[in-house]
């Protein structure tokens, strides 16, 4: 499988950037966030003794896990350090620690490992899913959500490049060879805005950066918002699509 060339430093600014505003305009990350505790509920309820969260953000999926379940040990990544305070405002036994969990060691003698709308942003999800694999018992499970390659497909058509989004069937084969999907499924879910810049706005405000390596210039925003509201324009306004994957899986041993 060949690598994705992110570049984590730019992913990293784009988050810190969007500390005051993610968690009022990502009405689409939190609906997966539910999704993702609302399936987890049907297989398991009540507690878990050792956590890892990937990905943790400003805590959405973490503060809907506590709702929810307890934990007697609970470790939260985020690539984002700044995210640190958000976490303690839920429960101050949370464990924080910072920094990009590809190249870090993970936590030992998990019984579940859950992320939400993170593992996109891997380098090398292959070879992580081997990490985590490692670290869970044949009792513990794996939870979440990524991105299909529809994914922001308009900002692709428009500019011709973007994430290199893994399709559902890839994810199920890189599970396939350690892990039992014990559940999975897949949506669209598109979001309607004013006009072209809207999109640019809002996905600036959820901490994406959808055009890796993009300086705007007077001319190209005009360009942008030009060809995005001739291929896409609607009476609703200019659409952006959302291609949530979700899985749920147990390690074979």
């Amino acid at each position: 499988m060949e690598n994705q060339k992110i570049n984590k430093d730019s992913v990293q600014k784009s988050f810190v950037k969007s500390i005051e505003t993610y968690r009022k305009h990502a009405i689409v990350q939190e609906a997966i966030a539910s999704r993702l505790i609302n399936e987890l509920l049907r297989i398991k309820s009540g507690h878990f003794q050792n956590v890892l969260e990937i990905g943790c953000g400003p805590a959405v999926l973490t503060e809907k896990f506590f709702n929810h379940f307890q934990a007697d040990k609970y470790h939260a990544n985020d690539i984002v350090l700044e995210y640190q305070e958000v976490l303690q405002r839920i429960d101050s036994s949370i464990h924080f620690f910072g920094g990009d969990i590809e190249n870090m060691e993970l936590p030992s003698n998990l019984d579940l490992v859950i992320s939400s709308s993170t593992f996109q942003w891997f380098s090398d999800l292959e070879a992580f899913l081997s990490k985590v694999y490692d670290v869970l018992s044949s009792e513990s499970l794996l939870v979440f959500s990524s991105f299909g390659p529809d994914n922001y497909r308009e900002i692709r058509d428009v500019e011709g490049k973007g994430l290199n989004y893994l399709s559902f069937g890839k994810h199920e084969r890189l599970l396939s060879d350690k892990f039992e999907i014990i559940w999975s499924d897949r949506e669209t879910i598109t979001r309607y805005f004013s006009n072209p810049l809207g999109v640019l706005k809002h996905m600036k405000q959820t901490g994406v950066n959808g055009i890796p390596g993009k300086a705007w210039t007077k001319s190209d925003l005009k360009r942008f918002e030009e060809d995005y509201a001739d291929l896409f324009g609607t009476e609703l306004g200019v659409p952006l699509t959302y291609q949530p994957i979700y899985f749920i899986a147990k390690p074979k041993k």
